[in-house]
Formats: C-alpha cells, sequence, structure tokens
C-alpha cells in the first residue's frame, strides 16, 4: 500500500481521536474571594488637593517622575530603566519564560521526524553456494509522525500554566522597573537633602567663626571669660567635625545611585541641589477606587498570574490520571539497491495506536494531583495576603503623605522663626544684653530645625514616590495604568550565556 492510501486508512482513526480531544479537566481559574470588605473609597483619603489631573505631556509618556522638573533626575531614570542589572536579568528572565510557553504549546502538534540509512554486511557462512554472494547491502529513506490525542488537556493545562507564567514575569519586570524608579528618585533626593545638609553645615561652621571672633574680641577688652572664649572654640570644632561623617554619607548615596544606573561606583555621579517641593512640583496622583487596585499594580497581577498557573497545574495533574492515546505513523522506502530506492514496490508503512493507562504507579500519580490542589490552595492564600498588604501600604501612603506636607509647611515657618531669633540673640550678644549660652542655643536650635526641615522634604518625597508605586502608577490622562519603555530589547541584544 502506498502512503496515500496509508494516509486514507488513518482518518477514520484522527477524526475519532480530534473529537475526543479537548475536553480538559481540573478547574477552571477564576479570580478569588479576598475574605475581606473592600470598601469603595480609601479610608486614609482626607487630602483631597493630592489628587489632581495629570500633565498630559508627562502622562503621555508616564514618566511621573519629571514632574519635579529636573534634568539630572530625568538623565539618572533613563539610564538605570536602560542599564540597571536587575532590570536586565528580569528581561531574560522573560526571555526564558517565552521559550518555555513555546515549548508547552509545541506538544499541541504532531512531531515529525525523517531519516535514511546504508548498511552493507558481509556474511561469515562458508557453505553458500558459489553464486550467491555473501554481501548484502540496504538502503532506507522514511518519515515518522507522532501525535498524542489531548483527550482529557493535559497538554492544553500545561500551555495555559506556562502562558500565565510568561505573563507573570511580564509583570515581574515591570513591577522591578517602578521599584527602581521610585529608588533612583528616593536616592537623588537622599542625596539632595545630605547635599543640603553639607551645606549648612559649612554655613554653621563660618557662623561659628564670626562667634569665635567676637567672642575673642570681647575676651581682649575684658568684657567675656575664658570659659566663654573655650565654648565658642569647642562649637567651631565640633561643626568642623561633624562636616565629615556628612561628606562620607552623601559619597555613599551617590555610589547607590551609580549601582542603581549600571555604573562603577566612583561616588562622582553629577547631581543637582535638593529638590524644591514648595513650588508644587510633586508629581500628583488620582485616587481611584480600591477594587482597581488589582488590575492596576503590576506586582499583583503577577502574583495573581501565578495562581492562575497553579490552578492549570492542577488540571494537567488531574489528566495525568485517564488514559494516554497516541498515534504513530510512518511511511517511507526500503531496497537493497540505492537505485531502486523509492521506485514501485520498495515503499513501506506503518500506522500504531498506543492507550497507555496508569495502573501500577497511579498511587504517585495522584499524590501528585493531591499536591498541586494543596500548592493551589497555597498560591490563593498568598495571593490574598499579598492584595491586602497592597491596600495597606496605600492607605499608609496617603495618610503619610497628608501628614508630611502639614509637618513639610510648619517646620519651614519654624525654621524661619528659628533663624531670625538666632539672628537676634548675636546682635544682643554683640550689644551685651545676652550672655553667650543664649546666643549659642539659639543657633543651636536653627540648625536643628533646618536640618529637620532637609528631612521632612526628603520624607516627603519618599512617601509620595511609595504613594505613586503603591497605587500602581504611572498612570494616563485618563487614570488608567501606563508602561514604562521596556529593557527587554538591550536585554536580549546584550545579554551572555
Amino acid at each position: 500500500m502506498n502512503p496515500t492510501r496509508m494516509t486514507r486508512s488513518a482518518l477514520p482513526l484522527l477524526a475519532a481521536i480530534l473529537l475526543l480531544a479537548g475536553c480538559a479537566v481540573g478547574p477552571d481559574y477564576r479570580r478569588p474571594d479576598l475574605g475581606a470588605e473592600v470598601p469603595g473609597t480609601w479610608s486614609a483619603h482626607r487630602d483631597t488637593t493630592a489628587v489632581t489631573a495629570w500633565d498630559p505631556a508627562v502622562a503621555e509618556a508616564g514618566r511621573w517622575w519629571t514632574a519635579f522638573g529636573d534634568a539630572t533626575l530625568d538623565s539618572l531614570v533613563d539610564t538605570a530603566l536602560r542599564r540597571n542589572n536587575d532590570l536586565q536579568a528580569a528581561a531574560s528572565r522573560v526571555v526564558q519564560a517565552r521559550a518555555l510557553a513555546r515549548g508547552a504549546g509545541s506538544e499541541r502538534w504532531p512531531t515529525v521526524e525523517v531519516g535514511g540509512s546504508a548498511s552493507r554486511s558481509k556474511s561469515a557462512n562458508l557453505n553458500f553456494p558459489s553464486f550467491i554472494s555473501p554481501y548484502l547491502s540496504s538502503f532506507s529513506a522514511s518519515a515518522t509522525a507522532r501525535y498524542e490525542a489531548d483527550l482529557w488537556g493535559r497538554v492544553a493545562r500545561g500551555d495555559e500554566a506556562a502562558v500565565a507564567n510568561l505573563l507573570a514575569g511580564e509583570y515581574d519586570r515591570a513591577a522591578l522597573a517602578r521599584a527602581i524608579v521610585a529608588e533612583v528618585v528616593n536616592g537623588y533626593a537622599a542625596v539632595g537633602e545630605l547635599g543640603g545638609r553639607v551645606a549648612l553645615t559649612r554655613r554653621t561652621v563660618s557662623t561659628y567663626e564670626q562667634t569665635l571672633h567676637s567672642v575673642q574680641e570681647r575676651y581682649d577688652r575684658g568684657l567675656a571669660s575664658s570659659a566663654d572664649l573655650e565654648l565658642a572654640r569647642q562649637n567651631l570644632l565640633a561643626a568642623r567635625a561633624a562636616l565629615s561623617p556628612l561628606r562620607q554619607q552623601l559619597g555613599a548615596a551617590r555610589r547607590r545611585l551609580e549601582v542603581l544606573c549600571g555604573a562603577y561606583p566612583e561616588g562622582a555621579v553629577a547631581t543637582g541641589g535638593e529638590i524644591t517641593l514648595d513650588s508644587g512640583r510633586l508629581p500628583p496622583v488620582p485616587g481611584g477606587l480600591p477594587s482597581t487596585l488589582l488590575d492596576r499594580r503590576p506586582d499583583l497581577r503577577a502574583a495573581e498570574l501565578r495562581l492562575h498557573a497553579a490552578v492549570a497545574q492542577v488540571g494537567q495533574a488531574k489528566a495525568a490520571l485517564y488514559p494516554r492515546i497516541s498515534l504513530t505513523a510512518g511511511t517511507g522506502f526500503t531496497s537493497r539497491d540505492l537505485a531502486d530506492l523509492g521506485k514501485s514496490g520498495t515503499d513501506v508503512w506503518s500506522l500504531v495506536g498506543n492507550l497507555v493507562m496508569p495502573l501500577i504507579n497511579r498511587g504517585a500519580t495522584k499524590s501528585q494531583y493531591e499536591a498541586a490542589r494543596a500548592r493551589a490552595a497555597e498560591a490563593a492564600s498568598q495571593y490574598r495576603a499579598t492584595v491586602l498588604t497592597a491596600f495597606a501600604e496605600v492607605e499608609n501612603a496617603l495618610e503619610l503623605d497628608s501628614l508630611l506636607a502639614r509637618q513639610v509647611a510648619d517646620l519651614a515657618a519654624a525654621a524661619q522663626a528659628a533663624e531670625a531669633a538666632a539672628d537676634l540673640s548675636r546682635q544682643r550678644y554683640r550689644d551685651g544684653l545676652d550672655n553667650l549660652l543664649m546666643m549659642l542655643e539659639a543657633e543651636r536650635r536653627a540648625l536643628n530645625t533646618a536640618g529637620q526641615l532637609l528631612t521632612a522634604r526628603r520624607q516627603r518625597v519618599a512617601a509620595r514616590v511609595d504613594l505613586i508605586v503603591a497605587l500602581g502608577g504611572p498612570w494616563d490622562d485618563s487614570g488608567g495604568p501606563t508602561a514604562y519603555p521596556s529593557s527587554e530589547p538591550q536585554a536580549q541584544q546584550g545579554a551572555t550565556p
């Protein structure tokens, strides 16, 4: 029978198998109940001024950090998105997951192999008649197709799990990109705070030098004691000593930024001054509904997709308990003479159907099914915990953002008043109306209040960044989520095995 006849003979069997295929056993994925009532609004959202519209130019590219109006910060974030090694590793993991997903999907289709062989042998039997040659030649060419009918959806569920894990990897990369941007912005704000503290301490040194000069003059005229002179000198030396640790902290903060940007940590990264928050430059955030957070935050989408994959693997394990039917078909030619290969009468074919039913190892297969169900239950619990933690992060960030806004305003007023009091105390000391201790205390309070203001401003930047990340930003001008630029193309080009 030739290959065409063989194909016609196999058609009824193929049709029967295809009719049975496509019945996937196991549970279909549904988003689980959180087990807690989700309110219609954020309970900590009291500061309505924090919810404003995006600048369309900023929203279009999803580049919320550009709202600070700092070109150096923009450059650092762009560099980190291109060169951060953790982000490149995440992109490579996405490529791996995509390859595995393609491999899982390939099981849906038949596998086809082609081959050929040639052999020549000699018989050692010396009793052959002289007219029979002891040499034997054989030539063949063949093609074999194998196909497993996915009767119970084992392959389909595996493909479903692989795709879910692939998408989870994509969302992991997006979540990591958001975290890296947040680290860069917070790191830049920390550099600004430390730079401000260094500048403040230098001004303090200069002030204490003037104070020491003033005390020295009064001491020379007999108007101040030696104790006053030594106290003024001690304050100056203490202020100078405070510069060294601040410079070390500033260098360390700069090196952290360089590592985030994939550069050698030499502490020479160019940074601007303190980020200004008093001009309304904080990037705004849309409030949104708590229920929309499940679709906005990439880390929550990744957690849900991994739960989806775990549920699909339950069906995959359950399908392993049922019979597996496979079909193997082969066709080709065989001949003793290479010149006759392919001629009429040299064709061969075969068609084999296999039915495999687990019996002896059914207990082990069933235990794998039970383990898959337990893993799915574990993933569901982890997903609920992740979602509730995300809600708490938003509530905390909303509350802190509002509190820090008031704290910054109060400290700014207090710093201005403390500096005015210090100026007045210095004048009164020169006029002989205040003693040295009162003047130094006024200067100390002014210094401390100015330092607290620097810290509060940096903390407010961090709080707003945390709020943006907690709410799943950035967003477009309608309040919907947007994606950061993908680092995957560079990862594919520059990755090394």
